[in-house]
Protein backbone atom coordinates (compact mmCIF):
# COMPACT_ATOMS: atom_id res chain seq x y z
CA UNK A 1 0.00 0.00 0.00
CA UNK A 2 2.60 2.31 0.95
CA UNK A 3 4.59 2.18 -2.20
CA UNK A 4 1.54 2.19 -4.47
CA UNK A 5 1.20 5.77 -2.79
CA UNK A 6 5.03 6.53 -3.55
CA UNK A 7 4.23 5.52 -6.77
CA UNK A 8 1.46 7.61 -7.25
CA UNK A 9 3.59 10.61 -5.75
CA UNK A 10 6.25 9.89 -8.37
CA UNK A 11 3.64 9.38 -11.92
CA UNK A 12 2.00 12.78 -10.76
CA UNK A 13 5.38 14.78 -10.60
CA UNK A 14 6.22 13.01 -13.90
CA UNK A 15 3.43 14.47 -15.38
CA UNK A 16 3.35 17.84 -14.05
CA UNK A 17 6.89 17.97 -15.31
CA UNK A 18 5.51 17.56 -18.74
CA UNK A 19 2.81 19.77 -18.22
CA UNK A 20 5.44 22.60 -16.75
CA UNK A 21 7.94 21.57 -19.94
CA UNK A 22 10.79 23.55 -18.56
CA UNK A 23 8.43 27.09 -18.76
CA UNK A 24 8.44 26.98 -15.35
CA UNK A 25 10.33 25.26 -12.28
CA UNK A 26 7.83 22.04 -11.96
CA UNK A 27 5.19 22.89 -8.93
CA UNK A 28 7.90 25.01 -7.44
CA UNK A 29 5.60 26.44 -4.90
CA UNK A 30 5.04 23.07 -3.41
CA UNK A 31 8.49 21.62 -4.02
CA UNK A 32 11.08 24.25 -2.36
CA UNK A 33 11.31 27.34 -0.63
CA UNK A 34 13.43 28.94 -2.80
CA UNK A 35 11.37 31.20 -5.08
CA UNK A 36 10.43 34.87 -5.02
CA UNK A 37 7.40 36.91 -4.70
CA UNK A 38 8.12 37.55 -8.38
CA UNK A 39 8.80 33.85 -9.54
CA UNK A 40 5.09 33.06 -7.77
CA UNK A 41 3.23 36.26 -9.32
CA UNK A 42 4.72 35.20 -12.65
CA UNK A 43 2.60 31.83 -12.19
CA UNK A 44 -0.24 33.07 -11.14
CA UNK A 45 -0.49 35.02 -14.50
CA UNK A 46 0.72 32.52 -16.55
CA UNK A 47 -1.41 30.33 -18.68
CA UNK A 48 -0.30 27.30 -16.81
CA UNK A 49 -2.52 28.45 -14.16
CA UNK A 50 -5.68 26.76 -14.79
CA UNK A 51 -3.97 23.72 -15.79
CA UNK A 52 -1.96 23.49 -12.45
CA UNK A 53 -4.86 23.73 -10.63
CA UNK A 54 -6.96 21.31 -12.29
CA UNK A 55 -5.88 18.54 -13.00
CA UNK A 56 -2.63 18.62 -10.72
CA UNK A 57 -3.34 20.11 -7.49
CA UNK A 58 -7.21 18.93 -7.75
CA UNK A 59 -7.94 15.54 -8.18
CA UNK A 60 -4.12 14.34 -8.64
CA UNK A 61 -2.39 15.81 -5.55
CA UNK A 62 -5.72 15.22 -3.51
CA UNK A 63 -5.64 12.06 -4.37
CA UNK A 64 -1.27 11.41 -3.77
CA UNK A 65 -1.34 12.91 -0.80
CA UNK A 66 -4.40 10.96 0.49
CA UNK A 67 -2.76 8.14 -0.43
CA UNK A 68 0.23 9.22 0.93
CA UNK A 69 -1.02 10.33 4.54
CA UNK A 70 -3.42 7.19 4.59
CA UNK A 71 -1.05 4.27 3.58
CA UNK A 72 1.71 5.33 6.56
CA UNK A 73 -1.04 6.36 8.64
CA UNK A 74 -2.64 2.88 8.41
CA UNK A 75 1.07 0.96 8.22
CA UNK A 76 2.57 2.98 11.40
CA UNK A 77 -0.58 3.13 13.52
CA UNK A 78 -0.82 -1.24 12.76
CA UNK A 79 2.66 -1.82 13.58
CA UNK A 80 2.49 0.75 17.05
CA UNK A 81 -0.52 -1.22 17.61
CA UNK A 82 1.29 -4.26 17.62
CA UNK A 83 3.85 -3.00 20.32
CA UNK A 84 1.71 -0.67 22.38
CA UNK A 85 -1.86 -1.00 21.17
CA UNK A 86 -2.75 2.26 23.46
CA UNK A 87 -0.50 4.22 21.33
CA UNK A 88 -1.76 3.38 17.97
CA UNK A 89 -3.06 6.52 17.74
CA UNK A 90 0.61 8.15 17.26
CA UNK A 91 0.61 6.72 14.09
CA UNK A 92 -2.32 8.65 12.71
CA UNK A 93 -0.83 12.01 14.31
CA UNK A 94 2.13 12.52 12.21
CA UNK A 95 0.87 11.32 8.87
CA UNK A 96 -2.36 13.46 9.90
CA UNK A 97 -0.56 16.76 9.81
CA UNK A 98 1.00 15.82 6.87
CA UNK A 99 -2.12 15.41 5.05
CA UNK A 100 -3.53 18.78 6.41
CA UNK A 101 -0.49 20.84 5.57
CA UNK A 102 -0.72 19.71 2.27
CA UNK A 103 -3.99 20.12 1.64
CA UNK A 104 -3.93 23.91 3.13
CA UNK A 105 -1.50 24.74 0.51
CA UNK A 106 -2.78 23.02 -2.38
CA UNK A 107 -6.09 24.61 -1.40
CA UNK A 108 -4.14 28.16 -0.88
CA UNK A 109 -2.04 28.01 -4.45
CA UNK A 110 -5.58 27.13 -6.01
CA UNK A 111 -7.36 29.88 -4.91
CA UNK A 112 -4.02 32.70 -5.36
CA UNK A 113 -3.95 30.50 -9.43
CA UNK A 114 -7.44 31.00 -10.26
CA UNK A 115 -8.10 34.59 -8.57
CA UNK A 116 -4.45 35.42 -10.89
CA UNK A 117 -3.32 38.50 -8.86
CA UNK A 118 -0.13 38.99 -8.57
CA UNK A 119 0.28 41.15 -5.67
CA UNK A 120 -1.78 39.01 -3.90
CA UNK A 121 0.78 36.47 -4.78
CA UNK A 122 3.37 38.08 -3.53
CA UNK A 123 2.01 38.81 0.07
CA UNK A 124 1.39 35.26 0.65
CA UNK A 125 4.83 33.75 0.09
CA UNK A 126 5.64 33.78 3.70
CA UNK A 127 2.75 32.47 4.23
CA UNK A 128 3.00 29.87 1.67
CA UNK A 129 6.40 28.96 2.42
CA UNK A 130 5.44 28.42 6.16
CA UNK A 131 2.64 25.94 5.15
CA UNK A 132 4.88 24.09 2.96
CA UNK A 133 7.62 23.43 5.95
CA UNK A 134 5.10 22.37 8.05
CA UNK A 135 4.42 19.78 4.87
CA UNK A 136 7.93 19.24 4.36
CA UNK A 137 8.83 18.18 8.03
CA UNK A 138 5.42 16.32 8.43
CA UNK A 139 5.74 14.37 5.45
CA UNK A 140 9.72 13.16 6.64
CA UNK A 141 8.34 12.92 9.85
CA UNK A 142 5.34 10.37 8.84
CA UNK A 143 8.13 8.83 6.04
CA UNK A 144 10.39 8.16 9.70
CA UNK A 145 7.91 6.88 11.86
CA UNK A 146 6.45 4.56 8.96
CA UNK A 147 9.96 3.32 8.79
CA UNK A 148 10.55 3.12 12.36
CA UNK A 149 7.34 1.40 13.27
CA UNK A 150 8.23 -1.24 10.65
CA UNK A 151 11.54 -1.44 12.09
CA UNK A 152 10.30 -2.16 16.44
CA UNK A 153 7.48 -4.25 14.80
CA UNK A 154 10.19 -6.54 12.93
CA UNK A 155 12.43 -7.07 15.68
CA UNK A 156 9.60 -7.59 18.13
CA UNK A 157 8.53 -10.62 15.82
CA UNK A 158 12.31 -11.38 15.67
CA UNK A 159 12.82 -11.55 19.57
CA UNK A 160 9.66 -13.23 20.22
CA UNK A 161 9.81 -16.15 17.61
Amino acid sequence: MVVIAFGLFWSVGKYAEAVFAGRFSSRFPEKTLSYTADQLSALVTSDLRFKYVCPILFPLDLIVMLALAGAMGAASSHWIKQLYPSEAWLGLLVPGVYLLSDLIEDCLLAWLLLRGEPNEAARTVPMLKAITTIKFVSFSAAIALTLISLAGWLLSARLNS
